[in-house]
């Protein structure tokens, strides 16, 4: 029997403001699967949404008092922001070309390098037009926002993923979007509020803008949302699982695996055995079991047991069904001050690579 690894990576975002000491740290754990490090501690335009816009083709943007908009010309942040971006970019090519086996790694296909944005849902929610409103409130600028995300995104994605000898997988993350559902999103004001978009609709301009980035070379686009948004947002999983006639779904969700380990919603374990039943990927962001990354090999064979027993849940073959795992750690592990993030993901590596030996 061929052992089958669970891919493991990152999340984004490490602790730290030194592009070349995370890129030597990501490509020291995650060489199959590297991930482009968010150092937020640089402060603006390190920030997500200041990542995701620097990504933007031919959509300049500037700073309010509230936070982003779009604007006539790019601003200072905007140009640190895509300065930032560059200097990333840079840092892991650098990287990987100190640690590359050619013969190796130009034969392995199925390398991928993940980048996280945030999605055009919940950054049309996240920035302003230059009167102030959200870029979700006016359907022109929303659809103009996400057609230069795609094009950008794309460009600059597989540009590296070519130069490091990979496929382009981009994680679109969506934290806004059952906000966005439930026409909870904040207003200009409580007088103007914004209405709820369509389930049906999030649904389709999702797979339309995966469409767009495939077609622009992007190898596989994932999903990532919150487990969910509260009373006021209630997840709606249907709006993810239920492809539209005609459309191609997404490449596969990314969701919490402790909520899932622990019981979740059916909803949501519904939502994941839909995804491996047809044949996507399923990331787990943190190690089932514990709130604690495993710090020795009987934790290890813990977490990797309740892996097993997830699968077995979601009706999954138990040993071909890693194929279709990806292991994350959690961002607030990333980002603690007890552990360093080799030491993090250092130890999502041992849990997917022994994986394989404790299902057989």
């Amino acid at each position: 029997m061929t052992s089958v690894v669970p891919g493991f990576t990152g999340p984004g975002p490490m602790r730290g403001t030194d592009p070349r000491e995370a890129a030597r740290v990501v490509l020291g754990e995650c060489h199959r699967m590297p991930f482009l490090p968010e150092l937020t501690d640089r402060g603006l335009g390190a920030d997500q949404v200041g990542r995701t816009l620097a990504m933007l083709a031919d959509l300049p943007v500037d700073v309010s008092t509230r936070g982003w908009r779009l604007a006539g010309s790019p601003g200072r942040p905007a140009r640190r922001a895509s300065d930032l971006l560059d200097r990333d970019l840079d840092a892991l090519e650098e990287a990987d070309e100190s640690v590359r086996d050619p013969e190796v790694d130009r034969a392995s296909e199925d390398r991928r390098l993940v980048v996280r944005v945030l999605g055009p849902w919940s950054l049309a929610a996240r920035v302003e037009l230059p009167a102030g409103s959200p870029v979700l409130t006016d359907r022109g600028a929303r659809r103009d926002l996400a057609e230069a995300l795609a094009e950008g995104v794309a460009a600059r994605v597989t540009r590296l993923a070519a130069r490091l000898g990979a496929g382009a997988r981009i994680l679109l993350d969506e934290p806004m979007i059952w906000h966005i559902a439930a026409g909870s999103v904040a207003g200009p004001s409580r007088f103007d509020p914004i209405p709820a978009v369509p389930e049906d609709r999030l649904s389709l301009s999702l797979c339309r803008f995966a469409d767009v980035l495939r077609r622009h070379g992007v190898a596989e686009v994932m999903l990532r949302v919150p487990t969910d948004g509260g009373d006021e947002a209630p997840a709606r999983w249907a709006a993810l699982t239920r492809t539209p006639d005609g459309e191609t779904p997404l490449d596969g969700l990314c969701m919490a695996a402790d909520t899932l380990h622990s019981g979740g919603s059916h909803a949501a374990l519904d939502a994941a055995g839909t995804v491996l039943d047809g044949g996507r990927i399923l990331q787990l962001e943190g190690l089932p079991g514990s709130t604690r990354p495993p710090s020795s090999g009987p934790e290890v064979e813990r977490r990797v047991a309740a892996i097993l027993a997830l699968l077995e849940r979601l009706s999954a073959p138990r040993y071909a069904g890693l194929r279709q795992l990806v292991l994350t750690p959690t961002v607030d592990d990333m980002v603690s001050p007890h552990l360093t993030s080799g030491e993090v993901l250092g130890t999502v590596r041992r849990v997917a690579e022994a994986a394989p030996r404790l299902a057989e």
